[in-house]
């Protein structure tokens, strides 16, 4: 996954807001939101091809996501999945167990990451790489990760990620449906151009890579509320559906699409 937008203590009733663009090479074998595990129950993606997700919520009301982190080591097929990350962590019932499971990452057994895990409450990001594990609080506010640290200021899609992430409104309180219908307009835009390095919907068709689907989150002080809705397909030409009740063991519905206001 490369795009990741959040927003901690934004929002009055939601406690932590994340928009996610999921880019990957369009051969690889995925499918869509599911139950990743039974107890407690995980819901994201899976990766058919390695088995774990890049993008997890779970029945109590925490968010794991992960993307990969350049600048801090190459590429070695040969090391462990980065998205079992995200279904280790998932399974945790609390964010303080979550915290604690992340600390007792072996960074070098994997290819460079940095996984976020939050709830409505608090978030952290660790950053794994050729450097060791490095793991910080996630503060108040809009953040952005793409496929550098946490909050980067370049290259230019870094530092246009965070700029846009901080130029959202959440203080009006929209509606869950109005806040996911603007982010995943946000999501599909290209910046300078379709092909450009600031574009959140990645369009590579040269080398079969681009925007394969977008999930967008949103969680409350009680779990029960917490909200999905996920678009499968380039963010700029997707569907978004409300797939909330996958949480609730039941299905989803599709909402319109809405300009960004």
């Amino acid at each position: 996954m490369c795009t990741l937008l959040l927003w901690k203590h934004e929002h009055p009733r939601f406690g932590l807001i994340a928009a996610a663009n999921r880019d990957e090479f369009l051969g690889r074998p995925s499918t869509g939101p599911q139950a990743l595990v039974a107890d407690p129950l995980v819901v994201g993606g899976r990766d058919e091809m390695a088995g774990g997700t890049w993008f997890a919520v779970s029945e109590h009301g925490l968010l794991v996501a992960l993307t990969n982190r350049r600048g801090a080591g190459g590429h070695d097929p040969s090391k462990r999945s980065r998205g079992g990350l995200v279904i280790e962590v998932a399974r945790s019932r609390t964010l303080d167990e979550a915290a604690a499971r992340i600390r007792t990452i072996d960074a070098g057994a994997y290819n460079p990451f940095v996984l976020f895990a939050g709830d409505a409450r608090a978030a952290l990001a660790a950053h794994g790489g050729d450097d060791g594990l490095r793991v910080e609080q996630v503060a108040d506010g809009a953040h952005a990760i793409t496929n550098w640290d946490l909050d980067a200021q370049q290259p230019p899609k870094a530092a246009h990620a965070l700029r846009a992430a901080h130029a959202v409104d959440l203080r009006p309180a929209p509606s869950p449906e109005d806040v996911a219908a603007s982010l995943h307009e946000l999501l599909g835009t290209h910046g300078a151009g379709r092909g450009s390095d600031t574009a959140f919907c990645v369009h590579r068709e040269a080398e079969a890579y681009g925007t394969r689907s977008s999930t967008i989150a949103l969680l409350a002080a009680d779990p029960a509320q917490t909200r999905i809705f996920h678009a499968e397909g380039p963010a700029c030409a997707s569907t978004l559906v409300d797939v909330s009740a996958l949480l609730r063991h039941e299905t989803g519905s599709a909402l319109p699409k809405r300009a960004l206001k």
